[in-house]
């Protein structure tokens, strides 16, 4: 499941038991991403509380915008667990004349993107492989796009936040797991 120990659902207490409460699927099962935070409970507590700010809370940002953007950075990134996850979340809120997008973005094809869509992936992509050479230049484009200032805030939000996961994912080698969710199910 991961390089590190982790502490499954049916041995948890106290404090761990609640908060796999919190952050689990509607199934009971708590996905591995947040799993292999069960030695501190805190840290659990805090990188849900980034996914949920990120990926559902009230924004200009589509949650449908919000899932390309995580599948655009798990490719650059190389993560392919949060790819698996955020592709299948993609696909369930994308139309069907639309499902194709969560394919080609996964596959690094960007041509079925509005232009707005574009923009952000673009913007994601910059940021996330080169933060170093952004420029006022690139948040103008966002805005060229449509987005107002608290949509560009919001997506900045949550490609720092996809940075940050695929990190802690790849980084202590965290895997689909026996007795975790379906990818994307929860929550939606």
């Amino acid at each position: 499941m991961a390089y590190i120990r982790t502490i499954p659902e049916a041995q948890a207490t106290d404090e761990l038991a609640e908060a796999y409460k919190r952050v689990g699927n509607p199934d009971g099962t708590v996905d591995n991403v947040m799993k292999v935070h069960s030695l501190n409970v805190d840290s659990l507590r805090t990188h849900f509380a980034m996914y949920t700010a990120a990926m559902h809370k009230p924004s200009p940002l589509s949650r449908a915008e919000r899932e390309m953007v995580a599948v655009a950075i798990s490719r650059i990134n190389g993560c392919a667990y949060c790819l698996r996850h955020h592709c299948s979340g993609l696909k369930r809120l994308l139309g069907q004349d639309r499902k194709q997008v969560a394919d080609d973005l996964a596959d690094s094809a960007n041509t079925q993107l509005t232009d707005r869509e574009a923009a952000m992936i673009a913007y994601a992509m910059k940021l996330t492989a080169t933060p170093a050479v952004m420029e006022p230049t690139d948040v103008q484009r966002l805005r060229d796009a449509g987005l107002d200032d608290r949509a560009i805030l919001d997506l900045a939000q949550c490609i720092g936040y996809f940075n940050y996961v695929n990190r802690i994912v790849t980084g202590l080698g965290v895997r689909f797991g026996e007795g975790e969710g379906e990818p994307g199910q929860w929550p939606s």
